[in-house]
């Protein structure tokens, strides 16, 4: 009973990372401040300071709060951020939160679309987190090239250096999708998946090849379009 009510009080992740987050940068604030009224003859005094139990002559403790503000807090900082980035990178809405994005996430949440994303979103195939399943090589168990990408996603729209419509660099990989469709009875019913088993392993035949789009095309992203406006429009309006 007891480790049940814990478990209903303990916090989210997410929560604990921004709050860890938002002190670790008041922290960094608070001792940059402090440094800014050390005097050169600080440096030099010889009197102590005490911590509880320590004793520090000025200058070490000078410089103690040096290496804090400049290089610890902040390394946690970006630590922290990171983690952010990759744990909210993993949500659909965090996916959402970018306007780029939003003729990917309207058109997967739309009823009548026929694409895949929307299809396994309307089927349930995939309970939760679907733009993450079928793109995690961008978390952190990805690799190190898909989180470079990652980072580049974020670099281009941060300094709004991409144009639109954006497009996916290099090959989507089947391996993404026979992860959770190869073995299952209805993949191994369909003959033709058998025939062409080797040619889907090695990427010489893609899946879209037969199973159409994924996501609404170029032609429909593209600014000016007939469908751009209704792609492009918030959620909830």
């Amino acid at each position: 009973m007891n480790s049940m009510l814990f478990a209903v009080w303990l916090p989210a992740m997410s929560t604990v990372v921004k709050v860890a987050g938002t002190l670790l940068g008041l922290a960094g604030i608070l001792l940059c401040l402090r440094m800014l009224h050390v005097r050169p003859s600080d440096l030099t005094d010889t009197r102590v300071i005490k911590l509880g139990a320590v004793i520090l002559p000025a200058a070490v403790f000078y410089k103690l709060l040096s290496f804090l503000g400049l290089i610890v807090v902040p390394t946690c900082v970006v630590g922290v951020a990171n983690y952010n980035v990759f744990e909210r990178a993993s949500k659909v809405e965090g996916c959402a939160s970018c306007h780029i994005m939003r003729p990917f996430v309207n058109d997967m949440h739309d009823a009548h679309s026929d694409t895949l994303a929307a299809r396994h979103f309307r089927n349930k195939w995939i309970a939760e987190d679907q733009c993450y399943h079928c793109h995690s090589d961008y978390g952190l168990s990805g690799t190190l090239s898909a989180n470079a990408e990652g980072y580049r996603h974020l670099a281009r729209y941060v300094t709004a250096t991409y144009h639109e419509p954006v497009r996916l660099r290099g090959h989507y990989l089947n391996g993404i999708c026979l992860d959770c469709h190869r073995g299952t009875a209805k993949f191994d019913a369909v003959a033709s998946h058998q025939t062409v088993g080797d040619r889907l392993d090695s990427d010489a035949m893609n899946c879209l090849n037969c199973h159409g789009l994924v996501h609404p095309t170029p032609a429909q992203r593209t600014p000016g379009s007939s469908d751009y406006e209704r792609l492009m429009r918030e959620e909830g309006k």
